[in-house]
């Protein structure tokens, strides 16, 4: 039974999911995508919601457009050794001029040598093509293309961690912004009890203790007010570090009204971790390393067999030759030559069987990474599965509480108008107000980030339309 996301949650992750797939146009022309990015005039209508911070994020990421670099790289190895079972042709030409004293028969010429010149030009078209090696390319090829796979899912893994990185960021920033308004709320409510206690104190139904009282909640209300607006300015930093903007860089950012939570994890933790070791990028990348690794014992293995090669030669033979100061004699004929090459190596010192255990120990080490890093993997997801399930049902509670306190507040400030309630009853009241309202929207950012945090634990941080 799978759980279908709240349609809030579903527009982030669809974005994120957007934003992964449209990045790959920013590694082709990261320039022009950056700068579209980054255009002062575009600001939406509203400010920039997460799905518009992800793009930027995406854009301006050197961490992803090398992850990218790598990928590139790693495809490309793989065509170099695909080149290798093809022929090799070449086109080659030489020509010079040579003097060479020979030996001669004294009887035919009395100094015993005579001199040779000669002046060639020699253009060849030249084919060489490895025809059997036993497993050597083949080795090469499987660890090229586990290297290209491993690359690319350590690339999703980048993008992955940004988008959550980003969204952790976004979500701190409108937890602050909440909890800036319950500083201001509660700002207004001691300024109510301070003037409800003032009034008292008038009519003579409070002392000057009780105003003296009221004034320092106030002040104090208002000290929290102005921590509260520090830590807002910290927070929108931090998204903006984030994001990979520069620390003067000024955002209009969206409010997060009325935004669905995540509801509770609807499998077992069973379920996450076995999709998190099926598909999570670090896991998947382990698993071509040892791939990797088994292409190298391939290729060791196959050093000990024999090579069979072709080669080729079809050349044209321009040149002259003088003897001893004659005339020159030419020609302008082809030749050619065909080769079959067979090799066998016998004794090299021990060299191949050296490379053989370290291919063999280069698998035994993967092997083991790839077992830590599912080791890890599982920790992860039962973390990110637990803090789910306390946030969600921590924000039930946050909920309930801050409904209480409100509705406390709301009868003591009316039992303390009327004369029938105590200034200590009316403070206690306003302080668990204020503290509730501040709980909930740490509990509301709570939430968000630790069902983003599931799905990165998952390596499923996208969604399927």
């Amino acid at each position: 039974m799978s759980r279908r996301p709240t349609k809030r949650v579903r527009g982030i992750l669809t974005a994120m999911a957007m934003c992964l797939a449209a990045f790959d146009a920013c590694g082709e022309e990261a320039a022009p995508l950056r700068a579209h990015c980054m255009e002062a005039s575009s600001t939406p209508h509203g400010g920039y919601d997460l799905p518009r911070l992800l793009d930027i994020a995406q854009c301006l990421s050197p961490e992803t457009r090398e992850a990218w670099e790598h990928t590139r790289q790693a495809e490309l190895a793989v065509d170099v050794v695909r080149s290798s079972y093809a022929p090799q042709v070449s086109l080659e030409a030489v020509g010079g001029f040579q003097r060479t004293p020979l030996p001669i028969p004294t009887n035919l010429i009395s100094r015993g040598y005579f001199t040779s010149d000669t002046r060639e030009f020699i253009p060849s078209l030249s084919v060489k093509w490895l025809l059997f090696d036993f497993g050597r390319r083949a080795g090469v090829e499987a660890t090229a293309r586990a290297n290209h796979a491993a690359a690319e899912v350590a690339y999703n893994g980048v993008q992955q961690r940004l988008v959550f990185s980003v969204t952790r960021a976004y979500f701190d920033y409108q937890s602050s912004r909440e909890q800036l308004l319950a500083a201001d709320e509660a700002v207004k409510a001691a300024q109510t009890i301070q003037d409800a206690t003032e009034a008292q104190r008038r009519n003579g139904r409070a002392t000057v203790v009780a105003a003296a009282q009221a004034e320092r909640q106030t002040a104090m209300s208002r000290l929290n007010q102005v921590k509260a607006n520090g830590a807002v300015r910290t927070a929108y930093a931090s998204l903006i570090a984030a994001i990979g903007l520069s620390a003067d860089t000024q955002l209009t950012v969206s409010e997060t009204k009325d935004q669905a939570l995540p509801a509770l994890p609807a499998e077992s933790i069973d379920h996450y971790v076995q999709k998190a070791l099926a598909g999570r990028p670090d896991v998947r990348a382990a698993e071509e390393k040892v791939k990797a690794a088994e292409g190298e014992v391939q290729s060791a293995h196959a050093a000990y067999r024999p090579i069979v090669s072709f080669a080729g030669n079809y050349y044209q033979n321009i040149g002259a030759l003088s003897t001893d100061g004659s005339p020159y004699y030419s020609i302008n004929k082809p030749g050619g030559a065909v080769f079959l090459n067979f090799e066998l190596p016998l004794f090299d010192g021990g060299s191949r069987s050296a490379h053989l255990s370290i291919a063999q120990s280069q698998v035994q080490a993967a092997e083991d990474q790839l077992e830590h890093v599912r080791d890890g993997v599982a920790q992860e997801v039962v973390k990110a599965y637990n803090d789910l399930r306390t946030s969600r049902e921590a924000y039930t509670e946050a909920q309930a509480y801050s409904h209480a306190a409100s509705v406390a507040y709301e009868a003591a400030l009316d039992a303390y108008q009327h004369g029938v309630g105590t200034y200590t009853d009316l403070a206690n009241d306003e302080a668990l107000m204020a503290q509730s309202q501040a709980a909930l929207a740490s509990a509301s950012a709570d939430a968000q980030i630790a069902w983003v945090g599931l799905a990165l634990a998952t390596g499923d941080i996208h969604v399927t339309p």
